[in-house]
């Protein structure tokens, strides 16, 4: 995967950080392709409609929910596209057995001239 595609991800994965916003999804999910009203999101999820409208925003935002007004409520679907792409991501970074960028080849020791040991695990790529 490029670095531009990964870089699509982070916002995703940065709103999926929360537990509340799990529970929205799950919520959503369970609604199927119609959708569900804000109202009942809220009652189900026991979330103050304050605290429920920043995290649907943000779930919209970064493009999980789908909010679409219908008469005078407001109902949010999940956008399986967007929710396919980071699983595809995720997918592909389980199946992976390519090597990552800056990784050193196996057998080569640690740093030169420094005398650490070779089994000795660094945080950088040198």
């Amino acid at each position: 995967m490029t670095e531009t595609q990964a870089q699509k991800q982070v916002p995703v994965l940065a709103a999926l950080a929360q537990a509340t916003r799990l529970q929205i999804l799950d919520c959503v999910a369970g609604a199927g392709p119609d959708g569900v009203a804000a109202g009942q999101i809220a009652r189900v999820l026991k979330c103050p409609a304050s605290t429920l409208s920043f995290h649907l925003k943000e779930l919209s935002r970064t493009g999980v929910l789908e909010p679409r007004p219908a008469g005078r409520f407001i109902l949010y679907a999940l956008r399986r596209p967007a929710l396919a792409s980071l699983a595809g991501y995720i997918a592909g970074l389980a199946g992976s057995s390519r090597p990552s960028r800056g990784r050193k080849a196996a057998g080569r020791s640690g740093r030169r001239g420094r005398g650490t040991d070779s089994s000795q695990l660094t945080i950088f790529g040198d």
